[in-house]
């Protein structure tokens, strides 16, 4: 298990539905090639990647399910992470990023899984990250990686859309990797 690699601030335009959509067929097309299937787990971009995948006509039996966790509680009922994890790690790090993905691949009928946890907007006071920081996991059934990203102060929507895209961009990379050994 590696640990999270660290990022100079991305200072990218946020990118639009087009943009979100063609990354989310990309993906899509590469795991039906493969025969794979996905799954996910969310909490700051709440579902939004799941949408995109379900709105991607023909290709969306790719996705096994998604699962929105925002709360630690929902952490916790629905991918059985350890409340005591996030109290000691944070809601916002690389331990609970790399606990989403590898939980939810687990759990569904997937060989390729996502969990995004970050701040959207205003951080925790009580956390050590910031705004605009979150942290991507990416599972397949015998290895896990995390990536972070920091797109600083930004509208919630903005960071959504730019933690959305890059989760996109770590899984379609995964599967062409994979696809490859």
């Amino acid at each position: 298990m590696s640990e999270a690699p660290e990022q100079e601030r991305d200072e990218r335009v946020v990118p639009d539905s087009a943009q979100l959509t063609a990354a989310a067929r990309a993906l899509l097309a590469m795991l039906d090639r493969m025969e794979w299937k996905l799954a996910t787990a969310e909490s700051c971009t709440g579902g939004f990647l799941s949408s995109l995948l379900t709105d991607v006509e023909g290709l969306s039996h790719c996705l096994d399910r998604g699962y929105v966790c925002y709360s630690v509680a929902a952490k916790h009922d629905m991918l059985g992470i350890d409340p005591g994890l996030i109290d000691e790690q944070g809601a916002v790090s690389e331990p609970v990023a790399r606990a989403l993905a590898e939980n939810s691949i687990c759990l569904a009928d997937a060989q390729l899984s996502l969990g995004i946890t970050g701040f959207a907007g205003a951080s925790d006071p009580d956390e050590s990250e910031g705004a605009g920081v979150a942290y991507i996991g990416v599972a397949v059934p015998d290895q896990s990686w995390v990536y972070r990203v920091d797109y600083g102060e930004r509208p919630r929507r903005d960071i959504r859309n730019m933690v959305t895209l890059a989760a996109l961009a770590i899984g379609l990379r995964t599967a062409k990797d994979r696809s490859l050994s």
